[in-house]
């Protein structure tokens, strides 16, 4: 077990401050997301270094696709998660069937920080992604990770619900936190039904992270009769616009009936034309790259210059042409930046 930062005790039992949540944790007690425990007053990770999941991807699966195009990360995860969505397309480590305080203490193997960069070193990969359930529960081990990655010129990128207090979004980008790509779940009233969760807190850590220099991407998994309603696709989009600007990514990615999702009458995978209805509601809504995800049709991967449209990224599956990059990351046909590279 490795001691949690951010905590503070109050009559008895000690706040968790590593998400919004903000766990009262009793004695011996776990917080929400069963990777926390109340011991002897303080509270302990009992996750750092369990990396049950593990593996070598080209940083468009997470997905980024303006960040480092064509490079590959080694990403990994683990147990537990800070929401409860029931449409969870990971749900075998976000919400484990075995108590995960089990599987810690049956774990065979732990890979220390140090052991994971020298993985990625020799799997040719260009940085890390602490991805598949919810990283923030990894913080205290992606402090570490991040600093000694970055020492061998790796990235360090999120794949994020942006549920963590100001204070670890804070650490996480002095230690190297580069990109994050933060999962919209829907608008207000579906995240609080849904999610138990207050989407501004989502909002606010986008926006700061973006103003600290961290390259942001967002993701709305769609599901059908749920979150996608043109309303709602709208209301995200032009908070997109707005908040963070046009030219950030979005990816709208088709919705599978996983976990929880026959319990809510979720039966079957989102209908592909409602995917590209969403994606012109989003372009109309004033934002310029605006991707669909698990759809058959490859040409709503491509990245098109919204100064020139020429086509500088192509894509087919997790195959990429960088066609019209030049080596800035810029358009070659008429220097407009497309992304970091």
């Amino acid at each position: 077990m490795k001691r949690s930062l951010f905590q503070k005790q109050e009559n008895g039992t000690v706040q968790c401050l590593i998400c919004e949540r903000k766990c009262k944790i009793s004695l011996d007690k776990f917080g929400y997301c069963q990777t926390r425990i109340n011991k002897g007053g303080k509270i302990y990770s009992i996750i750092y270094g369990l990396i049950p999941a593990i593996s070598y991807n080209p940083i468009e699966k997470k997905p980024f696709y303006h960040f480092f195009p064509g490079s590959s990360a080694i990403t990994i995860g683990t147990y537990g998660c800070n929401f409860d969505c029931f449409w969870c397309q990971n749900h075998h480590l976000s919400h484990p069937k075995e108590k995960i305080y089990k599987l810690a203490a049956n774990a065979s193997k732990y890979i220390d920080p140090e052991e994971l960069v020298k993985m990625a070193l020799k799997n040719s990969c260009q940085g890390t992604s602490v991805s598949f359930n919810e990283p923030t529960l990894l913080f205290e081990y992606s402090l570490k990770l991040f600093k000694l990655a970055k020492k061998e010129g790796l990235y360090n990128t999120y794949v994020s619900n942006g549920y963590m207090t100001e204070d670890v979004l804070r650490e996480l980008l002095k230690c190297g936190l580069d990109a994050m790509n933060i999962d919209v779940k829907g608008d207000t009233q579906m995240v609080k039904k849904y999610c138990g969760a207050d989407s501004e807190k989502v909002w606010r850590n986008a926006v700061y992270a973006k103003q600290n220099g961290v390259h942001i991407e967002l993701t709305t998994l769609l599901l059908e009769d749920f979150n996608s309603d043109n309303s709602t696709v709208k209301s995200i989009s032009e908070r997109i616009v707005n908040d963070l600007g046009e030219e950030t990514p979005f990816h709208i990615s088709r919705a599978f009936p996983y976990y929880k999702s026959h319990e809510h009458n979720f039966t079957h995978p989102t209908s592909e034309d409602l995917l590209y209805k969403a994606r012109k509601t989003a372009l109309d809504a004033g934002l310029k790259y605006v991707y669909l995800g698990n759809v058959s049709n490859d040409d709503f991967q491509k990245t098109i210059c919204p100064n020139c449209s020429q086509i500088v990224i192509q894509r087919k599956g997790y195959s990429i042409s960088k066609i019209g990059l030049d080596k800035k990351g810029k358009c070659k046909y008429c220097g407009h930046y497309i992304c970091k590279i």
